[in-house]
């Protein structure tokens, strides 16, 4: 489990910057100079804004089981899971997410253009675990 992921208020205040930024494309959620999907990227202390509007940080919160992934990270996956559930992503913007969610909360850093076929096997079972374990408490909230 990665070791570096942001406080919830720290997470809050990156996400506010990047929703009120000229960069912010709304519909994916991702910014227009680094293509982030900022509501993975603003978790991880050690990343920052491509213009300075917010920097990395030391203030982290440390997970050691699936059970304390934030949230949203968590709700992240059930929701990308319909677009990956055949085994396969249904596209290219899926499999980026995929890997992108995989890399954050695992601690690894698979490329998100990679074709390795054990590469995104292995993000893919990372991801089907996370949802397994936790979609019976999103399928409730609905």
């Amino acid at each position: 489990m990665n070791k570096f992921f942001v406080t919830k208020e720290v997470q809050k205040d990156r996400i506010k910057i990047c929703k009120g930024c000229e960069f912010y494309f709304k519909p994916t959620g991702s910014c227009k100079i680094c293509k982030c999907f900022m509501s993975v990227k603003s978790w991880i202390a050690p990343e920052s804004c491509p213009k300075k509007y917010w920097l990395k940080t030391t203030e982290i919160k440390h997970v050691k089981n699936t059970s304390e992934i934030p949230s949203e990270l968590i709700k992240e996956v059930v929701d990308l899971y319909p677009s990956l559930k055949t085994g396969r992503a249904k596209d290219q913007a899926a499999k980026k997410k995929m890997i992108e969610l995989y890399n954050t909360i695992y601690g690894t850093s698979y490329k998100t253009n990679t074709s390795c076929g054990s590469c995104i096997s292995t993000c893919y079972d990372g991801i089907t675990k996370i949802y397994k374990e936790h979609i019976k408490e999103y399928s409730k909230d609905k």
